[in-house]
């Protein structure tokens, strides 16, 4: 079953140039909204920045009473946090994926996908690394040419990994697992599992 047979919720994509309206005004609206809490964060009394990829695996979802298998997808992002006497932070990601959700067998489509979160971090410092686990809220937003599987939905994420500052300087490396959970995607939940690393950016003391 390919993704040409599943239309966004709500109905059938009959006006594409609606469609694709509406998805340019969400992406819109979510990276002002992202800038703005990444200048909230820079002058922080000690902040970090991470560039990651990785990559998301999806669970199945259910589809006219069929269970409908997803492949897994690239993901690239960015990781900004203020962080408070070294062991609370809050974290604000923006990822993208260039072949987000797509069909297990099923010929390519183009369905790409922004994830946005903001979460609590609580950091454990030790002397050559700093083991964390997280969890917050954010939105996963599909959007592509092709038939979208469901529009901008509300997802709890949750994890941990580890960070390892100023290996050269104020650069270091982060490895990062999560999970993340969508209600209400046609009649069930979605669940992403996410693996990630990548260059870990102290900033302030």
């Amino acid at each position: 079953m390919g993704v040409t047979n599943m239309t966004a919720e709500g109905g059938a994509q009959s006006e594409p140039s609606k469609t694709t309206r509406a998805q340019r005004l969400r992406i819109k609206c979510i990276v002002p909204f992202f800038l703005v809490t990444v200048a909230g964060v820079i002058p922080a009394h000690c902040a970090d920045f991470t560039i990651h990829v990785g990559g998301l695996v999806p669970g199945t979802i259910n589809l006219n009473n069929a269970r409908l298998a997803l492949d897994g997808s690239r993901v690239v992002g960015f990781r900004f946090a203020n962080n408070f006497m070294r062991v609370i932070g809050i974290e604000h990601t923006l990822a993208f994926s260039p072949d987000f959700l797509q069909p297990k067998g099923g010929p390519d489509q183009d369905v790409k996908g922004f994830i946005y979160n903001s979460n609590l971090v609580l950091n454990v410092p030790l002397d050559q690394a700093i083991p964390y686990v997280t969890f917050g809220l954010g939105i996963i937003t599909p959007f592509g040419s092709d038939a979208r599987p469901f529009g901008t939905k509300f997802a709890v994420n949750y994890g941990g990994g580890l960070k390892f500052p100023h290996l050269a300087g104020p650069i270091g490396l982060r490895f990062d697992a999560r999970g993340y959970s969508a209600s209400g995607v046609f009649s069930g939940n979605l669940r992403i599992f996410e693996l990630s690393g990548g260059l870990f950016f102290t900033l302030g003391r």
